[in-house]
């Protein structure tokens, strides 16, 4: 989500005018505020996993190892360093944070090309394994886009860059990714298009290993693309406060540890990170409970971040990306935890601005799957809160209340009605959102429970101008246009 940055100060009063809000709307009062009247069937009650801890049938992630012996040469595909940084303007809402570039691999782009480069090794098992590394000068990190046109049963895809690190992509991953990806309308290329991890450093390899009897001709991979980082997730709480770095939330957001009773939501954020052909983004989102509680990793985000099934396969989630006590930052929490794999985009509405999709991979040990409200109780006076992470910093907070309903095209956002404002208008009392923060959960009380009421398209709050409004899709329009469908 673009915020506005301090050199747009000039100009905020205009672009608050033509969202719908801005500097000219009063702050919203000290007092408390109602809540919505609790009504049976309208909600959905969080799960906190650390309560109720029990083993799981869904995929979780496993410790892997570097395969290929260590000092055997690596052939190695090099790119010059960046020539041009595309990035959005600061004043423009509505769009994810880009934290890095797309640039195409010329010399890989055939699996022909690819395969020429190999220098197969024998394993004890009696398989074969090989590696090619993939440097682009200056990037901070990288992910690489590998094109898997053949795979033979049992072979497995690792991936790694500086540090002990190494994560692994099996063939039976790549397989039920390629047939999500064809189940959403993903066809040719772009469904066998599999992006690894995020890996740090200006060196990314990739090693592949092969079962035994299975000769290296029916492998078929390219490497067409990669995305150039210009920052890396682990180093973005160690930036300077410039708020042209992510990872640099502007000094007026609240570090959600100083917290406590906001803990059990923070539990529930995930920051997230994906790629599409023009480069690497990061939003937030939210892991919701269904009505079974049956731990299915439901995950709730903005539909401008994670808009289509292509870009849903790539995702990568952040959780407990948060400091390690009030202000300790840039400690972070012992907890944090990335998981891999992608997920599957189940609904995505663009009026709204919600996305819905199922992780492919387990979120770890004592996260809370969040509750959900989508009863007709959130209007205006209604207090509410969010966690997030903006500009990709380790997670904040806001505290306000629901002003009102907007409706929003492009990025305009403009007043409207309960019955056509399809976003919920919020203004803050403590703290703000930013860019990253796109896709956070907005959350509201009844009674000692919070529950989710939507996810952060946009807005005109910053430390520059705290009275601008921002807006949320309206999780009661989202679940009632199809999102029950999963959460019941």
């Amino acid at each position: 989500m673009k915020k506005l940055h301090a050199l747009w100060a000039a100009v905020a009063a205009a672009a608050l005018v033509s969202c719908g809000g801005g500097s000219d709307s009063p702050a919203p009062s000290p007092t408390p505020t109602p809540a919505p009247t609790p009504v049976a069937g309208d909600r959905i009650e969080p799960l906190d996993t650390a309560l109720s801890p029990r083993s799981t049938l869904a995929k979780t992630a496993v410790v892997a190892t570097k395969q290929f012996p260590s000092g055997a040469p690596t052939p190695r595909v090099s790119l010059g360093p960046l020539t041009v940084v595309k990035a959005a303007a600061f004043g423009e809402m509505g769009t994810a944070l880009k934290i890095g570039e797309g640039r195409e691999v010329a010399a890989t782009a055939d699996s022909g090309d690819l395969a020429a480069l190999w220098s197969w090794k024998p394993t004890a098992e009696g398989g074969q394994v090989a590696a090619v590394a993939f440097e682009a000068e200056g990037a901070r990190a990288i992910r690489l886009a590998v094109l898997a046109d053949s795979v033979p049963a049992g072979t497995v895809l690792r991936f790694y860059g500086v540090g002990d690190e190494v994560v692994e992509m099996t063939s039976d991953q790549l397989s039920q990714l390629r047939a999500t990806n064809e189940s959403r309308g993903v066809m040719g290329e772009a469904a066998r298009m599999v992006w690894g991890p995020d890996t740090a450093g200006a060196v990314s390899t990739l090693e592949v290993q092969l079962p035994a009897g299975v000769d290296a001709s029916m492998l078929r991979l390219a490497v067409p693309r990669l995305s150039h980082f210009t920052t890396t997730v682990e180093q973005t709480w160690a930036q300077p406060k410039d708020v042209r770095n992510i990872g640099a939330a502007d000094s007026c957001n609240l570090d959600v540890m100083c917290r406590p009773d906001l803990d059990t939501e923070s539990r529930s954020v995930a920051k997230i990170i994906y790629s599409t052909s023009s480069g690497a983004f990061m939003c937030t989102g939210t892991l919701l409970n269904d009505v079974r509680s049956s731990r299915t990793p439901y995950f709730l985000t903005a539909t401008h971040c994670i808009s289509d099934q292509a870009s849903a396969s790539t995702i990568v989630a952040y959780w407990f990306f948060r400091a390690s006590a009030c202000n300790s930052a840039p400690l972070v929490d012992t907890a944090m935890t990335r998981t891999t794999g992608g997920a599957d985009l189940l609904y995505a509405n663009a009026t709204i601005d919600n996305t819905l999709v199922k992780l492919n991979m387990q979120p770890p040990a004592r996260v809370v799957y969040a509750g959900s409200y989508f009863g007709s109780g959130v209007t205006p006076g209604v207090g509410v809160a969010s966690v997030h992470n903006p500009q990709g910093d380790l997670q904040k907070y806001s505290v306000g209340q629901v002003t009102g309903y907007a409706a929003c095209t492009g990025s305009t956002c403009v007043d409207s009605s309960a019955s056509l404002g399809a976003r919920l208008k919020v203004a803050w009392q403590q703290g703000v959102t930013q860019q990253g923060s796109s896709g956070g959960p907005l959350f509201t009380q009844i009674n000692s429970t919070r529950y989710v009421v939507g996810s952060l398209w946009g807005g005109a709050a910053s430390c520059q101008n705290p009275n601008g409004a921002d807006y949320y899709g309206r999780l009661e329009n989202s679940y009632a246009a199809g999102i029950n469908r999963w959460l019941n």
